[in-house]
C-alpha cells in the first residue's frame, strides 16, 4: 500500500510543481489588475503548490534509508545507484538545455534563461550553468542550473552525499525523543525552528535536510509512514488551515515549514485512504512519466510565459485569467506526456538513459 501511495503521488506532485512555476500575477499589469484571480493564483502558487518539494524530499529520504541499515558499504552502493538515477540525467538534461539556449542565442543574440548576449558568453559560463546560473556575470539572479527545476536534483544529490550526518542526526533525535509522542513533537518543532537559522546556499538547502531527514526517520525506524500518519487526517487538515491563515498574516520561515510538515501529514494520510478504498488508482504510465514531465515542462512553459508576458493578449476578467492559469498547466502536461510517449516508443534506450534508468 505504501508503494502504491508513493507511485500515485508522483504525478500530482509534479503537476503542483507546474502550478508553482505558473505564478502569472507578475507577468503584466493586466494580470495584476484582477484582484480575485491574482489573489487565488498567488495563494495557490506560493502557499499550496510549493508543498510538492518537501514531499519529494521526504519520499527520497525514506527510500534512501528504508532498509533501516547504514554502513560505509551501503552508503557507497547507494551513491553509485544515484549516479545512474540522478547524476547522469542531471548532466544530460542540463547539457541538452544548454545546447538549445546557445543555438537560440546564436540567432537571437540573447541567450534565454541565462539572460546575457551570446557574444558575452564564455566557456566558463557554460560550466557554471550546470550548477548555478546566478554565478554568470550579468546573467540571471536565479540560483539554479540551466534546467531551472533541477535545483531540486542538485540539492538532493548534495544532501545524499552528506547522508551519514543525517543518519546520525536522526539517531540522536530517536534517542532524545524517547517513546513519548509529545516529547518527539516538541523536539521536532525545535528542529524546524533551528533549521530556519541555517544559511540557504545552492546545494545546501535547509528544506532538503529537514524533509529528507523527516523521511529518513521512518526509514531508519523501519516504520511505515502511512501507518503513523493515517489517524491524523482530520487533525492535520484543521491545523493546516490554521497555519495557512497564520502564514498569510505573519509570513516567516518557521510558519511556512510548519505548514509543509502538516500538509505532508494530511496529504499522505488522505491519499492513503483514497487509494486503499479504490477511489483513486495508480496509473503507472503517469507515475513513470512524471520525471520526464519534470525535466521537460520548462521548455513548453517558457513559451507560454513569453507569450502571456508580451502583453499581446490580456485576460479580460478574473474567470478567464483562472481558466488560462489551469489550461496552461493542462497543455504543458499534455505536451510533455505526448513527447514522453513518442520517445519511449521510438527511442526507448535514449529515454531510459534520460530517465535515469526509470522504466
Amino acid at each position: 500500500m505504501q508503494s502504491k501511495v508513493i507511485a500515485f503521488m508522483r504525478f500530482p506532485l509534479i503537476v503542483m510543481v507546474l502550478f508553482l512555476h505558473c505564478n502569472f500575477t507578475t507577468l503584466s499589469e493586466g494580470w495584476a489588475s484582477l484582484p480575485f484571480a491574482s489573489s487565488f493564483i498567488r495563494i495557490f502558487s506560493q502557499h499550496v503548490a510549493p508543498a510538492a518539494i518537501p514531499f519529494f524530499f521526504f519520499i527520497s529520504g525514506y527510500l534512501f534509508f528504508k532498509s533501516g541499515q547504514f554502513s560505509p558499504d551501503i552508503y557507497i552502493k547507494k551513491l553509485i545507484h544515484r549516479l545512474q538515477s540522478l547524476f547522469v540525467p542531471y548532466i544530460l538534461w542540463n547539457l541538452l538545455y544548454l545546447f538549445l539556449v546557445i543555438i537560440i542565442g546564436l540567432f537571437a543574440n540573447n541567450v534565454p534563461i541565462i539572460g546575457i548576449k551570446f557574444d558575452d558568453m564564455l566557456f566558463g559560463d557554460g560550466l557554471k550553468a550546470f550548477w548555478d546560473i546566478s554565478l554568470i556575470k550579468g546573467g540571471s539572479s536565479i540560483a539554479a542550473p540551466i534546467v531551472l527545476p533541477f535545483w531540486f536534483v542538485r540539492d538532493l544529490m548534495v544532501t545524499m552525499v552528506f547522508s551519514p550526518l543525517i543518519f546520525f542526526g536522526v539517531k540522536l533525535f530517536i534517542i532524545f525523543g524517547g517513546k513519548r509522542p509529545l516529547v518527539r513533537y516538541v523536539l521536532f518543532l525545535a528542529v524546524i525552528l533551528g533549521i530556519c537559522y541555517c544559511p540557504d546556499m545552492p546545494g545546501l538547502n535547509p528544506d532538503a535536510w529537514l524533509f529528507f531527514g523527516y523521511g529518513a526517520y521512518y526509514g531508519i525506524k523501519k516504520k511505515e509512514f502511512i501507518v503513523a500518519m493515517m489517524p491524523f487526517t482530520i487533525p492535520a487538515l484543521i491545523v493546516l488551515v490554521i497555519v495557512i491563515i497564520l502564514g498569510c498574516y505573519f509570513p516567516n520561515d518557521f510558519i511556512f515549514r510548519l505548514q509543509y510538515v502538516v500538509g505532508l501529514v494530511f496529504g499522505m494520510s488522505f491519499t492513503t485512504k483514497m487509494v486503499r478504498s479504490g477511489t483513486w488508482y495508480v496509473n503507472m504510465t503517469y507515475s513513470n512519466g512524471s520525471f520526464f514531465v519534470f525535466a521537460t515542462h520548462y521548455m513548453f512553459l517558457g513559451l507560454i510565459i513569453m507569450f502571456l508576458g508580451s502583453g499581446i493578449w490580456e485576460p479580460q476578467n478574473a474567470w478567464l485569467a483562472l481558466l488560462i492559469y489551469i489550461l496552461s498547466v493542462a497543455l504543458v502536461v499534455t505536451l510533455c506526456m505526448l513527447l514522453y510517449w513518442l520517445m519511449r516508443t521510438r527511442l526507448p534506450f535514449t529515454t531510459y538513459i534520460l530517465m535515469g534508468g526509470r522504466r
